[in-house]
This record gives structure tokens, C-alpha cells and sequence, in this order.
């Protein structure tokens, strides 16, 4: 099995879904409403503490999000590894070449 590249749109499309991802979460943990959408860097709606405790808020789920993704990615390089993957490929697909 291959795998092709991203294209640029790809990479764009990923980026809003972890933006997004992030967000949901940061709401969440803040007990802002679903329906807010994200803060810009000013929003004379809310005050300047609430939207720093937004976007720490959101910045802790990054942080976790990005644990959880080198978690994830250990172990497929393990079970990748496990099945007979060679290290160059598991190199190319860290983007590591």
C-alpha cells in the first residue's frame, strides 16, 4: 500500500480541523458555549481576561493534543516496524529525510 502526498489544500484542511479540534475542546473546558466561535486578537465583546483564558485554555488542549499524537505515533512506528517496515520508511513518513 502507498500513500500519496498532501497538497497544499490538504494541509490547509488539516490545519482548520485542528484548529477546530482545539477549539471545541477549549470551549469545553472554559464552559464557553458550543455555538462561540473562536476569539480573534481582539474582540470588544468579551474582556481581554476572558479571552486569555480562552486561548490558554486553548493552548493546554494543543499541548495535550500534541502529546497525544507523539503517543500514537510511537506506537506506529512500533506496530509499522512489527510488520516488516523498513527504518527508511518509517524515516520518510516522520518527515525526517
Amino acid at each position: 500500500m502507498r500513500r500519496r502526498e498532501f497538497t497544499a489544500a490538504e494541509v490547509d484542511e488539516l490545519d482548520r480541523d485542528v484548529a477546530e479540534l482545539a477549539w471545541r475542546w477549549a470551549r469545553r473546558l472554559t464552559g464557553l458555549p458550543a455555538e462561540q466561535a473562536p476569539f480573534g486578537p481582539v474582540d470588544p465583546r468579551i474582556s481581554d481576561k476572558n479571552r486569555a483564558d480562552a486561548h490558554l485554555a486553548r493552548l493546554y488542549v494543543l499541548t495535550r493534543l500534541r502529546q497525544c499524537a507523539d503517543a500514537r505515533s510511537d506506537a506506529d512506528v512500533f506496530h509499522a516496524q512489527q510488520a516488516g517496515a523498513a527504518h527508511q520508511d518509517v524515516v520518510k513518513a516522520l518527515d525526517l529525510s
